[in-house]
């Protein structure tokens, strides 16, 4: 016996707006999230010459 809990199209437009929730969200957080990755860029490579400086036996 099968039985269905929505109709397709109550489970088409709930799809349709879980998407465009999706959507606004990541482009409203994309600046952020930009601002994220640039800084964390920043002190990576900050890192990685004050250690290879270490390494190198220079002054750090």
């Amino acid at each position: 016996m099968d039985t269905k809990s929505r109709s397709e199209w109550g489970s088409l437009m709930l799809s349709v707006i879980a998407i465009g929730i999706a959507v606004v969200s990541i482009v409203l957080c994309s600046p952020h999230i930009i601002d994220m990755i640039e800084s964390g860029w920043e002190r990576s490579t900050r890192a990685i010459a004050y250690f290879s400086r270490i390494i190198r036996g220079g002054a750090a």
